[in-house]
């Protein structure tokens, strides 16, 4: 029996997973892309038994590749919040499939926890741009603006992390991201530890809105 994570490479993705392997530790093949590679089910070949937890990528996008996993007698657990279509019906699937428009996969991930990572959680929601929602939850949280300001960066960073043409355009490549994450309960522990990904997404973030900057200036003074 495998086991396997396909979860979108963007913030709502990483983070979903991150909450269910802090609260269920599993090892697994890591399945994952840049932001906009959804097409992640086709790239594993399941077996009877083998065990697929897919995360914020379209069930709709995806549904020829689950279907001929859950025919085989793939065990699937399914959540997502984009256009899923028809959701088929086999026993061997769970599927948590919400499209309210103030809601993440991360979301619908804290929800079937019990808020046991919620702090993570709004983190992905400001990542995912749900930035009313996550502030709303930020303070019923008791979360103050400081630490509001600094979950909506790292989202913000995290996110940013998977816009590329490929794996090889981006700062951290999402699985390797997600296990740099994932020795932190709390994204507080993240700031808190000035080796952690936080800090490199920072600097290449900054780094590449003055390159960006530059370049504009430029173009102005060419103009």
């Amino acid at each position: 029996m495998k086991n396997y994570d396909i979860f979108n490479g963007d913030a709502d993705g990483i983070i979903a997973l991150l909450q269910l392997r802090l609260a269920s530790p599993k090892e697994s093949k890591l399945v994952t892309g840049v932001k906009r590679d959804i097409n992640l089910v086709n790239k594993v070949n399941p077996k009877a038994g083998d065990k697929l937890t897919v995360l914020d990528i379209s069930m709709e996008k995806n549904l020829e590749a689950l279907e001929k996993a859950l025919e085989v007698g793939a065990e699937v657990f399914y959540a997502d919040h984009h256009r899923a279509g028809e959701i088929p019906e086999f026993e061997n699937l769970e599927a948590h499939i919400d499209l309210d428009p103030n809601i993440c996969t991360s979301l619908i991930i804290d929800q079937l926890l019990g808020g046991q990572f919620h702090d993570w959680a709004i983190t992905a929601a400001y990542g995912d741009n749900l930035i009313a929602k996550a502030d709303e939850l930020a303070i019923n949280a008791g979360f103050n603006e400081e630490q509001r300001d600094f979950l909506k960066e790292l989202g913000t960073l995290i996110n940013y992390n998977g816009y590329g043409a490929s794996v090889d355009d981006l700062h951290f490549d999402p699985a390797k991201l997600y296990q740099a994450l994932y020795q932190y309960t709390s994204p507080f522990d993240a700031k808190n530890d000035l080796n952690s990904p936080y800090y490199a997404l920072k600097q290449a973030y900054e780094a590449d809105l003055a390159d960006a900057l530059a370049i504009q200036l430029l173009m102005k003074v060419k103009a």
